[in-house]
């Protein structure tokens, strides 16, 4: 066991408790990962605005282009790892579910596409409630090399860390439309994102470019106060900007 990594995991924990916004517990997240030997992060919970097929994520160190893939072609329903995770609460290595009974050819091939992104493995932290998984936490990068009691550190830290980032944004101060001035184009922008769109599929839709796209998708978010543009789409939801 690295005893080093497994302090620090219970450090982690003091650390997060600390932090009073969610863009503070993402700081935390990034470390926890680095000291993990990953190189990206994800938070997620599927309660609330979320659901099992359509995430709410709290914190996302993912690359911006894997992520649009991600969540607009919605891999989730085929995702090894997520299927897993649903079957159980322990967490584990995701290459540990390639083999899993349930695994069709298209969630192979998106083990295989997270590739790309140099996401070759990591390890997953479903987090249960009373009425199953409602939440998780994933760490991912080019390697995980991590022992048995490596991943019970990460355990308590990803139990922790959702627990209390939940807490920040139920309790964050929630803004009002009145406050708030979205352009038409960001809103048409926001409506088809909620709608599973990429920024690509975006711009063929409204004749724009790309970049033009996601300019207007960052411009919303902004001025909603959300950290991404998953979080942009469920406040513009909730302040009845999109229906």
């Amino acid at each position: 066991m690295n005893k080093e990594r497994f302090h620090h995991a219970l450090d982690f924990t003091e650390t997060v408790a600390k932090t009073q916004t969610v863009q503070d517990a993402e700081k935390c997240l990034g470390q926890l990962a680095a000291d993990f030997g990953f190189s990206i992060y994800v938070l997620a919970t599927f309660t609330g605005p979320g659901s099992l097929t359509d995430p709410y994520l709290l914190a996302s160190g993912w690359n911006d282009e894997w992520q649009d893939r991600y969540l607009g072609r919605q891999y989730i329903v085929d995702d090894p790892v997520v299927l897993r995770a649903a079957r159980g609460s322990d967490p584990f290595l995701w290459n540990d579910s390639k083999n899993d009974p349930g695994v069709t050819p298209r969630g192979l091939e998106i083990l295989e596409e997270a590739r790309s992104f140099s996401l070759n493995n990591g390890v997953f932290i479903p987090v249960y409630g009373a009425k199953g998984m409602e939440g998780s936490l994933a760490l991912g990068g080019e390697h995980a090399d991590l022992g048995p009691d490596d991943m019970k550190a990460l355990h308590l830290a990803g139990l922790y860390v959702y627990a209390h980032t939940v807490k920040i944004a139920q309790t964050a101060p929630k803004l009002e439309q009145d406050n708030i001035s979205l352009t038409n184009r960001e809103i048409e922008c926001l409506k088809w994102t909620a709608a599973g769109k990429t920024s690509s599929d975006i711009a063929s839709i409204l004749g724009i470019s790309r970049h033009t796209a996601d300019w207007y998708l960052k411009e919303a978010t902004l001025k909603l106060g959300t950290e991404n543009r998953t979080h942009a789409v469920a406040e513009a939801m909730r302040l009845k900007f999109i229906a």
